[in-house]
């Protein structure tokens, strides 16, 4: 199995890849200027944390938008790219009115697919300035937190996933089960 990290400049990057390595998953960062049809080699594609606003600065990101809607691999939208994957397909993201960084609690509405595993709230570690507010039409909401309340999400088909908190890193509580369970929908 091969996963392509899309990569934004965020801090947490190599955890990523630290995370899907010690899985025993290949992966490789892909940059945003490289053609939408190299993605599709891949068996899955991570979307990163990183500094960018996607309302303001989308046309930064490269061919993302693209690599969202023109390919059939499942796809991880972490923090940036979970607000990627939902503002690319319609549904709404802004300036968070109150930004959350550090840890916080997530509470499971519904542990379906990519939160399986996790109890029903778990700490999680934060870092974000933009949140969803609004997810896209065919996805349903599986997490909340006090002041983010889209945390986590899933399309009807169990093959386009969003979290907004930071699986990738030490403080999230079972932030690894992220991961394994996106590598278990990529062999559905």
């Amino acid at each position: 199995m091969k996963i392509a990290l899309i990569y934004y400049g965020g801090q947490y990057n190599h955890l990523i890849l630290k995370n899907l390595k010690y899985l025993g998953v290949e992966a490789a960062v892909f940059s945003t200027d490289r053609p939408v049809e190299e993605l599709n080699s891949f068996d899955g594609v991570i979307f990163s944390g990183g500094p960018f606003s996607v309302k303001d600065e989308i046309s930064k990101m490269g061919n993302s938008p693209l690599y969202v809607k023109d390919t059939y691999i499942p796809k991880l939208g972490i923090c940036l790219g979970h607000q990627l994957i939902s503002y690319v397909l319609g549904g709404k993201v802004k300036k968070a009115t109150s930004p959350e960084y550090g840890l916080i609690k997530v509470e499971i509405e519904d542990n379906d697919t990519i939160l399986s595993g996790f109890p029903k709230e778990f700490n999680a570690w934060e870092s974000h300035w933009d949140e969803v507010i609004e997810p896209p039409s065919g996805f349903k909401v599986l997490a909340s937190s006090q002041y983010s309340k889209v945390q986590a999400i899933v399309n009807h088909d169990s093959t386009v996933f969003g979290v907004q908190f930071h699986p990738e890193v030490k403080h999230t509580e079972n932030g690894t089960l992220v991961f394994k369970n996106f590598i278990s929908a990529i062999k559905k």
